[in-house]
């Protein structure tokens, strides 16, 4: 690992789970150097705390690691998540939303407890959040990255293993949130971009035998490096060893921007080409 992320702070919500894109990409994140809290409300079967788990994965691999087991879905909640970052080290360099929910039922059958607990998991969770780490973040002076996970049904809502209104509205709510923040943070060097995965996960078991989640997180840590200062406002699709940088959406588009690998990418092989492609992108 050449420690791409080494002194920097990173929070990973939703990234507790056993088999899941938040672990691989903390994981990730603690290989590159930074110093990360792990956080998650889920418990192993056996009635431990998912986070306090990978953290021992962690620091076994001789990383530094904290754990939360704050929900996102409340302001105090968020706040308590990047509370933790400051009270251990002290600061925050990197928010990444990974924390989701799903419940597949027909739009006409949901009930107002169902839409609410997804929404406030995803789009609330994903501004209280981004809201307190970019106080942090604009105090410290020295840029930021966020990193907010939204889904293919936020822009094609037939795919999936289900019909879920509130899934399919909470992250094309994330897509547009993200888009904003990006904006309003060029002033103080932070970037926002989005990632649209493709994996197999302990939420999603659908798709057995399909992509692992390991396969998404280079491309995280790519977008959470200094290499990545200029990239802000994408929306990106990773799925295996396809990469696709989205043209803007609800505006007239120019040819999307497609990478294929056979394989995992490596952060210096997106290092490479990422920036490439977006200027390609934007020049459109």
């Amino acid at each position: 690992m050449n420690q791409r992320l080494k002194g920097k702070v990173a929070v990973v919500t939703g990234s507790g789970a056993q088999v899941g894109i938040g672990r691989e990409v903390v994981l990730a994140m603690a290989a590159e150097g930074a110093k990360v809290v792990v956080n998650d409300i889920v418990k192993d079967p056996d009635g431990s705390w998912g986070a306090d788990r990978v953290v021992r994965e962690i620091q076994k691999a001789k990383g530094i690691a904290a754990a939360n087991h704050d929900s996102v879905a409340s302001m105090e909640g968020g706040q308590n998540i990047i509370n933790t970052a400051i009270s251990n080290y002290g600061r925050i360099d990197i928010l990444v939303n990974t924390a989701g929910n799903y419940k597949i039922k027909p739009t006409v059958d949901v009930t107002e407890q169902e839409w609410d607990a997804v929404i406030n998991v995803h789009l609330k969770g994903a501004f209280a959040c981004s809201q307190a780490a970019i106080k942090e973040m604009i105090k410290q002076k020295s840029g930021g990255r966020i990193i907010n996970f939204i889904s293919i049904a936020a822009y094609s809502p037939g795919v999936g293993p289900g019909p879920s209104a509130a899934y399919c509205a909470a992250k094309a709510g994330v897509m547009g949130f993200t888009k904003l923040i990006a904006e309003e943070m060029k002033p103080y060097g932070i970037t926002a971009n989005s990632i649209s995965p493709g994996a197999t996960t302990t939420l999603f078991p659908f798709n057995k035998g399909g992509p692992t989640p390991d396969l998404v997180a280079p491309m995280v840590v790519y977008l959470a490096t200094d290499e990545a200062k200029d990239i802000t406002g994408q929306i990106f699709r990773v799925k295996s060893g396809d990469i696709i940088c989205f043209a803007p959406p609800m505006e007239e588009p120019g040819p999307h921007q497609y990478l294929h690998k056979i394989g995992k990418w490596t952060v210096e092989e997106l290092s490479g080409i990422i920036p490439r492609i977006v200027r390609k992108q934007t020049a459109l």
